[in-house]
């Protein structure tokens, strides 16, 4: 018996065929962990499928908001002066368990009525689950119906060639190894890539090419985005959230020792800042003495204004005293570390 063929995934690429042919599904389902990607393509597929200003139309359900009995009673519903009724359904949950009731309305769809689903993976503190069960009922309907569009991380060649593209869009030249450096200190997540793409653009606005340097000039490592995050948090005695960031770090391989050094660099220049601003320090001058990009100026006095001097010398103690600790042997990294942050949340 010859080997059962693999079912094909359909993705962006399919998606965005069908939407340049002017194909019309009524069954679409949107899933994978690229958020970036299910965003961009629910809105491609929303300007083509409702009418500006179309909300007799059209109607949209997030979360536990979403009922099984209201979303089928909307596409059973005659459209009014258009073609189509269009229910948009995101983060239900619905392809991780049985739902008959669903599954059985939406086989007798009628013509009129186009439902999309929207399912990203299920992200929860450092663990991530699929949004969809393939095994289920309701995958399996669209599924069958070629509706069912997997939207997963982009491939390296991939995100290169798409940063290559972004960027030449603003009649950039590309220097060779820009994509790579981009990818290099921001990682693959393309919501992350577009933010820091469009402050290369503008950092590089009079010039024509971007060259490897712009890129290292502008681009903020995605561990130092993460500590100042966890800094902030700190500040706001959020708990939670300084914890989910430094296991985000850890997911990503950072050493401690390096995370070490970039919460005592974050908690030195803001010491730096706050003394700037009671010396009422021009503030075009903070970033040049201070060690930090201009574009972040806003940022670091506004977290500055946060933390009293008192504050900010002793977390830079507390810093000080953690790296003593860990060098001295008193204490392995992981723990001094773990031990620092729970320090600097009772300042």
């Amino acid at each position: 018996m010859p080997p059962k063929k693999k079912a094909e995934v359909r993705g962006m690429a399919q998606l965005k065929k069908e939407l340049d042919e002017g194909t019309v599904r009524n069954l679409y389902l949107l899933y994978g962990s690229e958020r970036y990607l299910l965003r961009q393509y629910r809105d491609l597929l929303l300007k083509k499928l409702v009418n500006d200003g179309d909300t007799m139309n059209f109607s949209s359900y997030q979360g536990t908001s979403a009922d099984i009995r209201t979303i089928l009673s909307d596409l059973s519903t005659m459209p009014f002066l258009a073609e189509h009724r269009v229910v948009l359904v995101e983060s239900s949950g619905f392809f991780t368990k049985s739902v008959d009731e669903l599954t059985d309305g939406l086989a007798e769809l009628p013509d009129t009525g186009i439902v999309i689903f929207v399912e990203p993976d299920i992200i929860k503190s450092t663990e991530t689950s699929k949004g969809v069960d393939k095994r289920g009922r309701l995958f399996k309907l669209f599924d069958k119906a070629e509706g069912a569009f997997c939207f997963d991380a982009p491939d390296d060649g991939t995100l290169r060639s798409w940063i290559t593209a972004k960027l030449s869009e603003n009649g950039k030249k590309i220097e060779n190894g820009v994509p790579n450096r981009i990818l290099a200190a921001v990682g693959s997540d393309m919501s992350m890539l577009e933010m820091e793409l469009e402050k290369l653009i503008s950092y590089t606005l009079e010039k024509d090419a971007i060259r490897v340097e712009d890129v290292e000039a502008i681009t903020v490592t995605l561990a130092e985005d993460k500590v100042f995050d966890m800094v902030d948090a700190i500040s706001e005695k959020n708990t939670e959230k300084a914890l989910l960031l430094y296991n985000d770090l850890l997911d990503l391989r950072e050493p401690v020792m390096k995370i070490l050094y970039l919460i005592a660099r974050q908690y030195q220049i803001l010491a730096q800042v706050s003394q700037m601003l009671s010396d009422n320090t021009p503030k075009e001058n903070m970033a040049k003495l201070a060690g930090f990009m201009p574009f972040l100026r806003g940022k670091y006095t506004s977290l500055a204004s946060a933390y009293t001097m008192h504050q900010l010398l002793s977390a830079c103690d507390a810093c000080l005293a953690a790296d003593q600790a860990i060098k001295s042997g008193q204490l392995s990294d992981r723990n001094a570390l773990e031990r620092l942050i729970l320090d600097l949340l009772a300042l």
